[in-house]
């Protein structure tokens, strides 16, 4: 909370006045404030506010800063009076100061500024306190003084020494004491005829033994004539006794005249005394109270008789020892109490006071019969003879236990708190992060190292108690704090907040910034913490992978337009080639005899050879780039097997190899890329027939199976083969690309090393996986595991080309076909998925913009939507995200059709809302696929 000061500013300057009171305002102040520039308008303002602080210009065009002193001085007022100047000198500054200004200040050092005022305003409430404070007291004593006055008896205190205290009241006009005496200080002895003083003494001493009134009468010469006076003494103190005089002259000359009257007198005499019995009862009640309360505030009286070393306990110093009231203890006996521990001290400490001292006060403990330890205080009175030599020591005992007690946990406390701020500072030094935390004021209250080294500074202490003004520049400063404000008053967290920052050093870092409400243990909030780490290696790491990146990924591109341009120049002399090669084997351009024929057949097989390298080699860098992309379909198992023990029948009949294909009867169709996983069989049964010697056998098996630990479900392909076989060192390098096991077999069998490493690959990109066995000189079995739904195997079909379920197998109980609503603008996409869909059985509505696609969501409730992403107007992605806002359309299945076919695209459409994504060209029969699987399980709406 701001601080509320009224400030009076003597400026002639608007922008100075601007910047003293922005200084003011940003260290916390809420200022009410008044600016003068004369005399007049500074006299006039001194007289209408009560003003806490002046700050001054010295020098003003009719003004100037002695003038405003002077008249402050004048007035007598005590208000902080601060000289700010650009131009004063050292002896002007002094002079003002010695003239009662409080402080001075040079325009070009005002950070101080606050600080000082705050100062002056604290020095000035102390002493318009400690005015008040005097004034209160004097007024007491004058009351007090009067009360006194009024009483015609001579009062005055007398020490146990018989050293005169001081007088209580006394009137001068009268004749108890002798005009012009102070005895204030001075012994009885000293100023009293030996007799009276002897007298006195003798009473005093009575009335401290006996703590009775003492009662005596005595005639002396004062003021050059003979006074009888009577004389009461009481007890008033632990060391002191209150002497009553009364001058009874006029009773004693009228009991001399009037002797007659001596019945009277008797009566008066006994009247008196009862007075008096009455006053020493009233002193017994006093004396009571006194008793309890001492006993209250565990307290026991004590006297330490010097001249026998005995000892005088009242009953509560009984007590607080453990023994029975009225106990007899000798100082022999008390020493035996003592803490062992604190007996010699205690022992030179009352030998000292014996010696040289006149009071003694010190603690120590003491132990109980029972075992107990009591920690006690102990004030004492020492009386000492004429001669100075000890008689007897009075006071009183504390029982000081409890307090010492919690002195101690109060201590272990402390102690345990400093234990636990070094652990905690310990442990946020070792953080890599720097923290630091604030106050509600914006002020620091702590930090760790980390965060002290970011400023360029030594220790915490140079942060503490400083806000952000001092360690940045105004704009940065006044962020912070904004930032720092909105959480405190929020009490929500601020996190991952990365900013550029130049160090104290003059480097600059990049730092990823969090700041959190600071709770106290009521999680009421108190401040605010912060931590940032520097993440400049990581920023720097991060440019540098983005640069590496996207040279990876023009030398990518580059590659493949390489790839692309060979493949253009190399198929093209092939077409001729091959062209060519076929018309001259058609005999078109003439009759061939045989041998030229087996010529034509070998360039063919050559040419056909080399298209072969060149589609695989654009295979494995498609994969590699993440560019091939398979077209899954649902596929017979037998017909695909069939047509690839077809592609090797021939080669396998020239070398009298035997071929054999198990496959289950009636074996349903899975979904996968056909093409291509015909390339993978007819380059493993390609690589059997090459390897394996005449005669052999070959062999592809088709069997379903279960992997238990990873859930799924595999058709598993094998190709046995009774070939050369593969050690098991060199089962490693098939599936690289350009690698073959041995340069020797290279030569005997001919190949690039591609063929394995392509049928990896396109296996993994079903989900898929290859393994093998082999023996040398035995053979080889190749195997690779196809992923597929259990539910696969429910719906048989006899063609290559399966047809999507019938919606009403989707829906059974519904009494309609289901509605679909078509969100496209293009009339020839429209009549197209339209006809189609209409042929399968389903009802449609289009709308041909995203708005009119929420519109009628909200309206016909579809029981699914295809939504085209670019449309006029509302784009599909904004009317999915809108769509999915509508309860009731947040489960419906939507179909996201686009021709953008980048895997970011798909991401954004799932994100939007789509729960599948199509690219275009839209492929009908896996559109048609894709609705009953997404329609399956929801009830369709009418």
């Amino acid at each position: 909370m701001a601080e509320l000061l009224h400030l009076l500013l003597i400026e002639d300057s608007d922008d100075d006045a601007q910047l003293l009171l922005r200084i003011m305002r940003r260290a916390g102040f809420d200022l009410v404030w008044e600016r003068v520039q004369t005399a007049q308008a500074f006299e006039e303002a001194l007289s209408h506010q009560p003003w806490e602080v002046i700050v001054s210009d010295y020098h003003l065009p009719s003004f100037d800063a002695p003038t405003a002193l002077a008249i402050l001085n004048a007035s007598q007022r005590d208000i902080p009076f601060l000289v700010v100047s650009g131009t004063i000198g050292e002896k002007l500054a002094v002079d003002m100061m010695k003239a009662g200004a409080s402080d001075y200040l040079m325009k070009g050092n005002l950070a101080r500024l606050p600080e000082a005022i705050r100062r002056e305003v604290r020095e000035a409430n102390t002493r318009a306190e400690r005015r008040q404070a005097g004034q209160a007291l004097r007024e007491s004593e004058r009351r007090s003084r009067a009360v006194l006055m009024a009483i015609p008896d001579l009062m005055f205190r007398v020490g146990a020494d018989g050293v005169y205290r001081g007088l209580v009241t006394a009137d001068r006009s009268g004749d108890l004491l002798p005009v012009d005496l102070d005895p204030t200080g001075q012994l009885m002895a000293t100023l009293l005829p030996a007799d009276v003083a002897e007298r006195q003494n003798y009473y005093l001493q009575k009335a401290m033994a006996t703590e009775e009134l003492q009662i005596y009468e005595q005639v002396v010469w004062i003021n050059d004539r003979w006074q009888d006076e009577e004389v009461r003494v009481v007890k008033s103190g632990e060391d002191e006794v209150l002497f009553m005089v009364r001058d009874i002259s006029d009773r004693k000359q009228a009991e001399r005249q009037l002797h007659r009257l001596n019945q009277e007198l008797e009566i008066k005499v006994a009247e008196r005394t009862a007075e008096l019995q009455k006053r020493e009862a009233e002193l017994q009640k006093l004396s009571d109270r006194l008793t309890l309360a001492l006993k209250s505030a565990s307290m026991g009286c004590w006297t330490w008789q010097l001249t026998d070393n005995t000892l005088i306990w009242d009953e509560r110093m009984c007590e607080l020892y453990g023994l029975p009231p009225h106990s007899n203890v000798t100082y022999e006996q008390w020493q035996e109490y003592v803490h062992p521990e604190d007996l010699p001290r205690l022992s030179e400490y009352l030998t000292k006071v014996l010696n040289s001292e006149r009071e003694c006060n010190t603690q120590f403990r003491i132990i109980l019969p029972n075992g107990q330890v009591r920690h006690l205080r102990t004030h004492g009175v020492l009386v000492r003879d004429e001669a100075g030599r000890p008689l007897t020591m009075t006071g009183l005992n504390i029982d000081i236990s409890e307090q010492e007690a919690t002195l101690q946990e109060r201590d272990q406390a402390e102690q345990d708190l400093r234990t636990s701020q070094q652990f905690l500072q310990t442990v946020l030094d070792t953080f890599p992060l720097a923290v630091f935390w604030k106050n509600c004021n914006l002020e620091y209250v702590g930090c760790n190292s980390k965060f002290v080294k970011s400023l360029g500074l030594d220790s915490p202490e140079a942060v503490i108690g400083k806000d952000d003004f001092d360690f940045y520049d105004d704009s940065e400063a006044l962020t912070y704090r904004a930032v720092d404000r909105q959480v405190i008053e929020s009490g929500l967290p601020i996190l991952n907040v990365i900013k550029e920052v130049v160090f104290a050093d003059g480097t600059l870092h990049w730092l990823e910034i969090n700041k959190l409400a600071l709770r106290d243990w009521c999680s009421n909030i108190i401040g605010v913490v912060g931590t940032f780490q520097d993440i400049t290696d990581r920023k720097m790491s991060q440019i540098q992978l983005e640069k590496t990146n996207r040279e990876l990924i023009r030398a990518t591109r580059l590659k493949d337009e390489f790839l692309a341009n060979m493949s253009h120049e190399l198929r093209t002399p092939l077409n001729a080639i091959l062209g060519m090669t076929e018309g001259l084997q058609e005999e078109i351009f003439g009759l061939l005899n045989d041998q030229q024929l087996s010529a034509l057949k070998t360039v063919e097989r050559s040419a056909l050879h080399l298209l072969s390298l060149i589609n695989d080699i654009l295979d494995v860098a498609k994969i590699e780039s993440g560019q091939m992309e398979l077209e899954l379909a649902p596929t017979a198992i037998a017909s695909l097997c069939q047509s690839s023990m077809a592609f090797i029948k021939q080669q396998a009949l020239k070398k009298r190899i035997q071929v054999a294909l198990n496959l289950p009867s009636d074996f349903p169709d899975i979904v996968l890329d056909e093409r291509r996983i015909r390339q993978v069989l007819i380059n493993l049964l390609s690589n059997a027939v090459k390897f394996t010697s005449e005669g052999g056998q070959i062999t592809l098996e088709v069997t379903p199976i279960q992997d238990s630990e990873a859930e799924k479900n595999y058709l598993q392909f094998s190709v046995l083969d009774t070939g050369i076989g593969i050690s098991e060192k060199d089962r490693g390098k098939l599936f690289q690309p350009f690698m073959q096991i041995d340069s020797a077999l290279n030569r005997q069998y001919q190949g690039t090393g591609l063929g394995l490493a392509l049928t990896k690959q396109i296996v993994e990109l079903h989900g898929g996986r290859v393994s093998l066995t082999s023996e040398e000189g035995v053979g080889s079995c190749f195997m690779i595991d196809l992923p597929y739904e259990a539910t696969q195997l429910f719906s048989q079909c006899q063609d290559t080309e399966v047809d999507p379920p019938s919606p009403r197998k989707v829906a059974k109980d519904a009494i309609v076909s289901p509605l679909l609503l078509l969100a496209e603008d293009n009339e020839a996409n429209i009549s197209t998925i339209c006809s189609y869909l209409k042929a399968k059985g389903y009802r449609i509505e289009v709308a041909k913009n995203g708005q009119e696609a929420i519109d009628q969501a909200v309206a016909l409730f579809p029981d699914l939507i295809l939504m085209d992403i670019q449309m006029p107007g509302l784009d599909g992605l904004e009317a999915m995200r809108r769509i999915r806002l509508i309860p009731e359309l947040q489960s419906t299945p939507i179909i996201a059709l686009t021709a953008l076919a980048m895997e970011s695209d798909r991401q954004r459409c799932l994100a939007a809302g789509a729960n599948e994504y199509l690219s275009k060209p839209v492929r009908l029969k896996e559109l048609a696929q894709l609705i009953p699987q997404l329609l399956s399980g929801d009830a369709v709406k009418e």
